[in-house]
C-alpha cells in the first residue's frame, strides 16, 4: 500500500482550515491541501474584522441577541452562545498568532462597529483584517514541523467506507494541478475548510477559487446538507463594469458614518429600518436591489464625504486605493455600489465539534453550517466563526483520534487531465451563473426557481457530454451540484425570512411576502 497517510488532512487554508492545522499540530502530524497557493483563499479578501465582546459596557448577551435577530430567529442559539462565549479568547490566540490588531490611543484593542451591532465590538486591521490574518497564520503553519502544505491540489472525492447505515471517512482522492496527476491520500480524519461558493453567482465577492468545492464533495458521500437557500448578499460591491473581479466596500466604512444615498444624494435606508445604512445586511441588500429597480439605475451610492478629514485613507486605505485606481476620490465624490453574492450561510452541517453525519468527516468555516448564522449571517462573526470552531474541532479529532487502519483501498479512476474543452465549459458556467443571479439571487419567485431548476437539467446534460477532465470541469461539476442544492432549499422553504426572499403573485398582482 503505497498511498501517504496522515492523521488529519485539511482541505482549505483559510482561516478555519490554518486554524485546526496549527491546534491540531501540537499532537498529530497535519497535511493541508490548497487549492490554489496557500494566501489565496475567502480569509484574505475579508475586509471588516472579527467581533468580539471586549469592553465593558459591551455583554455576551447583547451579541447574542444581536446574532439571533440577524438570523431571523433561525439560529441554533446553542451554538451562537458556544460561538460568543469564546471570541475573546479566540482574539488572544489570534494575537498570539502575530495578527496585530489596531489600537485605540490608551493602547486597548480598537472596536469598530457594522450593521446589525448594538455595541462596537469589531476587531480589525485597518481594511484588511482578513488578509493580515491569512499572512499570519500561513507563515505560522509553515514553519511548524507537524504541518505539511500542499498547494495547487484540487480535492476530487472523499473516500467513504459504507458498513451497514454508518460510512466512514478515511481519506481523500486529489489532482496535484502542476502535475497533472491523481493521488489518493489516507487519513484518520478529513477536515473541509474548503470556503463557500459564492461563483454560483454572477456577481459575487467571492475569488475565483470559491466553486463549492468540499460541500459538493460532501454531499456526493452523502452528508448532511442544511439552509443552502440563505446565501447572503453584500449590499456593497464596488460598481466597476470594467473589472474582472468584485471588490468588496466593507460594511466597516457605513460603521464609520458613510451613508447610502440613490442617484440623487438622496438618504433612503430608513424607510426601511431604523438602523438606516447599518440595518441588517439581507435588508440593506434587498433595499438597495429595489432602488435601483425604481430609480432604473444599474448602481446606487455611497456617500463617505462627510467623514472627518483623513480617516479613508487611514483607516480604509484599501478601499480608497482600489477607488483612487478608477478615477474615483471618496472623499469628494460618491462611491458607486451594487448587491453581490457574498456568503454561504447553509454548508455541511455539523455539530458544535465540527462532526458531519460522515463518521471521520469535519467541516469548519463557510463551507459548515453550525447553525449560528440562522437565515442572515451578523456582520464579522464569519472569522470567528473559523477560529472558534477551527480550534474545537482540532481539540475534539486530537481527542478522539480514530484507530481506524485501512489494510486495502481501492482508487478512484479518472480521465487523464485534458483542458481541450475548457472554453464550453467556461461559457456553460457562465451560463450557470446567469441562471442563478436572476433567478435565484436577491429576490425569488417560485416560478423562476422551477424554471431554473430545468435549465440545471440541461446544463448537467451538456456537461456530462463533454469529454475531458480538468479543473474547470471538476468546478462546473461542484457548481451545479451547489446550484442544485440551492434551488430545492429555495423550493422547500415556504415564505421570506433573512436572505431567502420570495416575491408571489396574486391575482396576477405582485405582493412581497412576509
Amino acid at each position: 500500500m503505497d498511498a501517504p497517510s496522515y492523521d488529519f488532512v485539511v482541505l482549505g487554508s483559510g482561516i478555519a482550515g490554518l486554524t485546526f492545522a496549527l491546534e491540531a499540530a501540537a499532537h498529530a502530524n497535519v497535511l493541508v491541501l490548497c487549492k490554489a497557493d496557500l494566501q489565496e483563499t475567502n480569509t484574505a479578501y475579508a475586509q471588516g474584522g472579527i467581533a468580539a465582546v471586549l469592553s465593558s459596557v459591551d455583554s455576551f448577551e447583547q451579541h447574542v441577541q444581536d446574532t439571533l435577530i440577524a438570523g431571523a430567529g433561525l439560529c441554533n442559539e446553542t451554538a451562537v452562545r458556544f460561538m460568543v462565549a469564546r471570541a475573546p479568547e479566540s482574539i488572544n490566540w489570534l494575537q498570539q498568532q502575530r495578527v496585530l490588531f489596531d489600537c485605540a490611543a490608551d493602547k486597548s484593542i480598537a472596536l469598530g462597529l457594522e450593521g446589525g451591532h448594538s455595541q462596537k465590538r469589531i476587531v480589525h486591521v485597518k481594511d484588511h483584517t482578513g488578509l493580515s490574518i491569512q499572512q499570519a497564520l500561513g507563515k505560522a503553519a509553515l514553519q511548524h514541523p507537524n504541518i505539511t502544505v500542499a498547494p495547487k491540489h484540487l480535492g476530487i472525492d472523499l473516500l467513504i467506507q459504507t458498513t451497514g447505515p454508518r460510512k466512514v471517512c478515511y481519506g481523500v482522492q486529489v489532482l496535484d494541478i502542476k502535475a497533472g496527476t491523481y493521488k489518493t491520500i489516507l487519513a484518520k480524519a478529513v477536515v473541509l475548510a474548503t470556503g463557500g461558493a459564492g461563483q454560483v453567482y454572477g456577481h459575487t465577492t467571492n475569488p475565483t477559487i470559491a466553486t463549492g468545492d468540499g460541500l459538493a464533495m460532501a454531499a456526493r458521500a452523502g452528508a448532511a446538507i442544511q439552509n443552502m437557500e440563505f446565501f447572503q448578499f453584500h449590499p456593497t460591491a464596488l460598481y466597476d463594469p470594467a473589472a474582472e473581479d468584485t471588490f468588496l466596500i466593507s460594511e466597516a466604512l457605513r460603521g464609520a458614518g458613510a451613508e447610502l444615498v440613490l442617484p440623487t444624494g438622496e438618504a433612503f435606508m430608513q424607510r426601511y429600518h431604523a438602523l438606516g445604512s447599518l440595518a441588517p445586511r439581507d435588508i440593506v441588500a434587498r433595499a438597495v436591489f429595489e432602488q435601483m429597480q425604481f430609480c432604473q439605475s444599474p448602481c446606487l451610492y455611497l456617500d463617505a464625504r462627510q467623514l472627518p478629514t483623513g480617516v479613508i485613507q487611514q483607516k480604509f486605505p484599501s478601499i480608497y486605493n482600489r477607488c483612487k485606481s478608477i478615477g474615483i476620490d471618496p472623499t469628494i465624490q460618491l462611491i458607486p455600489i451594487v448587491p453581490a453574492a457574498h456568503y454561504q450561510c447553509g454548508g455541511v452541517h455539523t455539530d458544535l465539534h465540527g462532526q458531519t453525519s460522515v463518521t471521520g468527516l469535519y467541516a469548519i468555516g463557510e463551507v459548515a453550517c453550525t447553525g449560528v448564522h440562522g437565515a442572515n449571517r451578523l456582520a464579522s462573526n464569519s472569522l470567528l466563526e473559523g477560529v472558534v470552531f477551527g480550534k474545537e474541532a482540532a481539540a475534539h479529532a486530537t481527542a478522539k483520534k480514530s484507530k481506524l487502519r485501512i489494510t486495502s483501498f481501492k482508487s478512484i479512476v479518472y480521465e487523464v487531465p485534458d483542458t481541450r474543452n475548457d472554453a464550453a465549459v467556461i461559457k456553460l458556467k457562465a451560463e450557470l451563473q446567469a441562471i442563478m443571479w436572476e433567478q435565484a439571487g436577491i429576490v425569488r419567485t417560485t416560478a423562476g426557481l422551477q424554471e431554473a431548476m430545468y435549465k440545471l437539467v440541461e446544463l448537467n446534460y451538456n456537461l456530462k457530454h463533454l469529454h475531458g477532465f480538468s479543473v474547470t470541469v471538476q468546478e462546473a461539476k461542484n457548481l451545479l451540484m451547489v446550484a442544485e442544492l440551492t434551488l430545492e432549499a429555495c423550493l422547500k422553504r415556504k415564505g421570506s425570512i433573512g436572505g431567502h426572499f420570495m416575491k408571489v403573485t396574486q391575482n396576477k398582482k405582485q405582493v412581497l411576502a412576509v
